[in-house]
């Protein structure tokens, strides 16, 4: 063999080798850091409508001793203990059902709101639960789902699709609303939680049956917030490029296929409101910032309320009663009755 030859195979083998283990490491990080739990979480399989509890010391939705604080914390006030409600089983693609609450207040206003919970959680953590509460006090039908692959939803992949996915279910789970339960679209509003208000951001591109969108924090720059939550999960945050190809090849999912500037530029007018804490570990307030200025810009119909000082999700415990007056009055003053 030439040596010039030689050295091209050499070269060659070396390029396999590390693209190899390139998408080796890309496909670790893809099934690794997007996995969800098929299940229930132990600290919150008590939790319902009728009485949830915050979880435990180093089970919070931040981390640090920041969330020892609310360790026990009385939720009471906000239990829904008069309030009916009912499981409904909600079909949204091929063999896929999403589970979830049916919760009606006794003096409704013809108004209904979706909710959903955050990535790795379920419609009975207390920051669904919670939120859930202070809408139906205030009179509106809120259906409270577990996203696929969470909860009592059906488990294909045991994986979050960074709201690509979940965001055609919701699309699926507004026109059930609409035909089975005579829900007029100008009445339909969507609140998502975290990984669940990704979801929502993405919707105002899938569907117009939804009218108005609120977000507990958001995400604007997706690579920027998914190479932070790689390195959340204990990853070198550059490995989230090689994930996004290997979620692409070896699983036909592109995380990024609705960007969240198409889903602003199809809200139109439609309004959007994104409550932040400005401390958030998790989901970085500028991101919230970002998103507010883009859809400034293209005309959007945008509102962000700041909670200062406050972590991941932790405005809804810090200012409980300006939270639930600021979520109620964005959706009574948006949604028809």
């Amino acid at each position: 063999m030439k040596k010039s030859t030689l050295w091209g195979v050499i070269a060659g083998s070396t390029v396999l080798v590390v693209v190899g283990g390139g998408l080796a490491a890309g496909e670790y990080v893809y099934t690794s850091g997007t996995a969800v739990p098929c299940a229930i979480n132990a600290d919150d399989v008590n939790n319902s409508p009728e009485q949830f509890v915050t979880p435990g010391t180093g089970e919070g939705p931040f981390e640090g001793p920041g969330w020892d604080k609310w360790v026990g914390y009385d939720l009471s006030p906000y239990w829904m203990k008069n309030v009916p409600y009912e499981e409904v089983i909600i079909p949204v693609a091929d063999d896929i059902n999403l589970s979830a609450w049916w919760i009606t207040p006794a003096f409704p206003n013809g108004k209904t709101v979706i909710v959903t919970h955050g990535i790795g959680t379920s419609r009975r953590d207390f920051n669904a639960l919670l939120p859930s509460s202070m809408l139906a006090k205030r009179g509106f039908n809120v259906l409270l789902v577990d996203s696929r692959d969470t909860g009592e939803s059906t488990c294909t992949d045991g994986r979050h699709s960074a709201g690509q996915e979940e965001s055609d279910d919701f699309a699926a789970v507004a026109d059930w609303l609409v035909a089975e339960k005579a829900v007029k679209p100008a009445s339909l509003g969507m609140f998502g939680v975290s990984g669940g208000a990704v979801a929502t951001s993405l919707l105002p591109a899938k569907t117009e049956t939804v009218s108005a969108f609120a977000m507990e924090g958001t995400i604007f720059d997706f690579n920027a917030a998914a190479t932070k939550e790689v390195e959340f999960q204990g990853f070198p945050g550059f490995l989230w490029q090689l994930a996004l190809v290997s979620a692409q090849i070896f699983h036909g999912v592109n995380l990024t296929e609705t960007s969240v500037t198409s889903a602003i530029d199809a809200a139109g007018d439609r309004p959007m409101l994104i409550l932040h804490g400005d401390a958030d570990q998790r989901l970085a307030y500028q991101s919230s910032l970002d998103f507010v200025d883009y859809a400034k810009s293209v005309g959007g119909n945008v509102q962000l309320e700041t909670f200062a000082g406050a972590d991941h999700t932790e405005g809804m415990l810090t200012e409980t009663d300006r939270y639930a007056d600021v979520l109620a009055s964005f959706f009574e003053a948006n949604l028809a009755p």
